[in-house]
């Protein structure tokens, strides 16, 4: 890296291992489109009668999304923990009908009346039954059995009785599917029947062999001894050679971080005197003025986000509200689809008017009629929210029909909202890139006295991150409600994986770089050399990482040695950012002049933590095969998922927006005791997430994994799991946790909503003039 170019080998290195990993992944994604289990267009017994169509299945699959069911039970393995995993409760059932079949063709005898001999024979007949691959490429249809078709009905027969004559499904309301209501992508016919035939072909490819393989579709996942699911060796093979990776991947990445010094360069000595002066004091623009209000939504997000989290808990242990039948106006898969959706709005929208205050920092003034266009995307924003979530009400309790998938509930995980609102976020984001544009590229461009390459490259990197956001979006637009399950879940994974914890995590790094640098604490060239080699590890790692979703899914076993390694190579950028956290902590303490983002710094730290410890070690603990295929879609990934989510995502948004606010308000707002609030703020969502995780969700997960293994997965799915009385315990003791968080939550939104009455008045043309004096110390 010479002093001419001293980005350039880094630059090509970057890009390389991008177009590297990228193809790797589109790669892959061919694979699994090729080697997708089929869609029968006709499912026939023996004698060539018709017991389910390919319309009726896709139909089935429409009812299961219309419904939100994903943000109820999950179907191979994907979506929310309270109700059963109905792929594997499916098989179960299914099997079930096989056996009552040759119970009574066999011995003319129900089932339970056989001897253990007997009983061992029938399964063992059933076992070898369903391997046998029946789907006929040339005609496209799919042959049962005399036994197959026995279970096929078997398992209608129980659907039925479970949707339509049980009130006790906790957390939903009686009697939920409409029988015979046709809406789009569904056909004529009894909905639940159909729904059971999508649940019948998903328990037909997770049990059936693929062509000329001795493992089904999703390498015999549910783990099920009945079905003859056992983890394949090679999960344990490549189990085993991840983590030698991880282990050889460390030494790798720690030597090249060492031997060029890839670390943030304070810009003082930690003398007084070499302090740079840090004034968060300085006049704003009426753009960055507007900014508040998106912070004071953020903040009302938040706490009717946990809030919505605690009414789901309460589900896990009992049908009601202390007694109030809430289900019927929040059934769990509503409140499920907003906690989560809120989740990604708020965070999202903290990072969206972060930029925007950002914009006249680095352009030096105000664009023209930029307010005008902050004032249009808050608007957007609010009618993205609140129509998205009305849309998903009405859909659920059966008020919007028709078009449940434009303005309803579009029934994939992550991606809840329909796809009209999907569309206006987009449009919301790429209004957000418009905004950006007009101070980044003139910004970019600017050369002259006073103007750092360094500060030119680190704005380029950020602008270039957040242009990745509503482009990695894009993805959402592939999938359709008549979409192959495995097709719908490769590119849904781009969106919970590679936009949510790649890109989100990737401009989170460049972000913090140049706050850093803003703050006068680092170098811009050390810090820009820092982003470089963050970013290389963070996308070279996690984009082919992702691939540890695809296990278990009716894709390519390729992904088996791809994930697992990968995934655990992901383990070792998360850490390093915590070594980071520290390097910036250290800069604070060791700090001997007042320095006014205390708060952001204690919640950065936060973030550094949470990285390592619930995105990094969590992560790590249930993404290896081994472990996955036993613990998928149990209480172990919602301990992830939280620890990441909330722990990472959630405590650097609002790092930043504490950041943005000390700059936008009055600095007689930010007193002694306002900072102290801060700091137990800080404590209490640190104290109540840690608790969450690990007094509930990991203790939970462990007694689930373990009945897994005992009884099965379909067993370790049941509702009635969460009735045990040590389960019931534990999540009751959950509650303390969730008050602590919460009270965190409160504190924070009185702080910001004072701030917002104590803002700076908008002095567009003084701070143009204050920014031509701004020195550009720490380059």
């Amino acid at each position: 890296m010479t002093a001419r170019k001293p980005f350039h080998r880094l630059t090509t290195v970057l890009v390389s291992i991008l177009v590297v990993v990228f193809s790797i992944l589109l790669l892959g994604g061919w694979l699994i489109f090729k080697n997708e289990a089929p869609r029968p267009s006709r499912i026939v017994n023996q004698q060539g009668t018709t017991l389910m169509t390919k319309s009726q299945l896709i139909s089935g699959q429409a009812v299961y999304e219309r419904y939100g069911l994903t943000d109820y039970g999950t179907y191979l393995g994907n979506g929310s923990y309270l109700g059963p995993d109905y792929t594997a409760e499916a098989l179960h059932h299914y099997l079930q009908g096989m056996d009552k079949y040759y119970a009574q063709k066999l011995y003319q005898k129900d089932f339970s009346d056989l001897t253990t001999v007997q009983k061992t024979g029938i399964k063992g007949q059933v076992k070898k039954e369903i391997r046998v691959n029946r789907y006929s490429k040339e005609d496209h249809e799919l042959t049962l059995t005399a036994g197959q078709t026995a279970g096929f009905k078997y398992l209608l027969s129980y659907y039925r009785k479970d949707f339509i004559n049980n009130p006790k499904q906790a957390g939903l309301p009686e009697n939920m599917i409409k029988k015979q209501e046709t809406d789009n992508f569904m056909t004529k016919g009894n909905k639940v029947n159909q729904l059971a035939g999508f649940f019948f072909w998903g328990a037909w490819l997770s049990s059936t062999n693929r062509p000329g393989r001795n493992f089904s579709y999703t390498n015999n996942w549910p783990y099920d001894l009945d079905a003859g699911n056992v983890m394949p060796a090679e999960a344990m093979l490549w189990t085993a050679i991840s983590v030698a990776v991880l282990v050889a991947g460390v030494g790798i990445i720690i030597y090249f971080q060492r031997r060029y010094q890839f670390d943030m360069q304070s810009t003082y000595d930690g003398k007084a005197k070499d302090m740079p002066i840090v004034d968060p004091d300085r006049p704003i623009t009426s753009s960055q003025r507007k900014t508040a209000k998106f912070f004071v939504i953020v903040m009302l997000l938040f706490l009717v986000q946990i809030m919505l989290g605690e009414l789901m808990a309460h589900y896990y242990v009992e049908n009601e509200f202390f007694g109030i039948p809430l289900q019927n106006i929040w059934p769990f898969n509503l409140a499920k689809t907003w906690h989560l959706q809120l989740a990604i709005f708020w965070i999202a929208t903290t990072w969206l008017a972060t930029g925007v205050y950002i914009v006249p920092r680095v352009y030096g003034r105000e664009p023209k009629h930029q307010g005008a266009l902050v004032d249009t995307l808050f608007g957007s924003l609010l009618i993205v929210v609140a129509g998205s979530m009305l849309g998903e009400w009405g859909d659920v309790l059966g008020l919007i029909k028709k078009q449940w998938w434009l303005f309803g509930h579009f029934g994939w995980e992550y991606l809840e909202l329909g796809k009209f609102w999907q569309w206006l976020f987009i449009a919301g984001m790429l209004l957000w890139i418009v905004i950006l544009w007009r101070g980044f590229i003139p910004a970019m461009r600017r050369k002259g006295k006073g103007v750092s390459s360094n500060r030119t490259r680190l704005v380029a990197m950020l602008f270039f991150g957040s242009v990745a956001i509503p482009a990695f979006y894009l993805a959402s637009l592939f999938i359709m409600p008549n979409s192959h399950v495995t097709f719908a879940d490769y590119w849904r994974w781009w969106i919970v994986h590679l936009w949510v914890e790649g890109i989100f995590e990737s401009f989170a790094v460049i972000l913090i770089g140049y706050l850093m640098v803003d703050m006068k604490l680092t170098t811009a060239r050390s810090t820009v050399r820092a982003l470089y080699f963050q970013i290389i590890l963070l996308l070279g790692t996690g984009v082919v990482g992702m691939g540890h979703h695809y296990f278990w899914e009716g894709d390519h076993s390729i992904w088996l040695a791809l994930g697992a390694c990968f995934s655990a190579l992901e383990v070792v950028p998360l850490c390093l950012l915590v070594w980071e956290a520290y390097t910036q902590y250290r800069i604070y303490r060791d700090s001997l002049v007042e320095f006014p983002y205390k708060g952001t710094f204690m919640f950065l730290v936060s973030t550094g933590i949470w990285n390592a410890v619930g995105a990094g070690a969590l992560g790590f603990l249930i993404n290896a095969p081994a472990i996955n295929y036993f613990e998928h879609g149990t209480q172990w990934t919602a301990a992830h998922a939280h620890g990441s989510m909330a722990g990472v995502y959630g405590l650097f948004s609002i790092a930043i927006m504490l950041y943005v606010m000390r700059n936008i308000s009055k600095k007689s707002f930010w007193t002694a005791k306002v900072e102290k609030w801060i700091k137990w703020a800080c404590i209490a969502l640190n104290v109540g997430l840690a608790g969450m995780v690990f007094a509930t969700l990991m203790p939970v997960g462990y007694i689930q994994l373990k009945d897994a293994l005992t009884n099965g997965y379909w067993h370790a799915r049941l509702t009635s799991f969460y009735h045990q009385p040590l389960v019931s315990a534990l999540m009751w003791g959950r509650m303390p946790w969730d008050l602590i968080f919460t009270a965190g939550v409160v504190i924070l939104l009185v702080v910001i909503t004072r701030a917002f009455f104590n803002l700076k008045p908008a002095e567009n043309k003084k701070m143009a003039k204050d920014h031509e004096t701004f020195d550009e110390q720490g380059d």
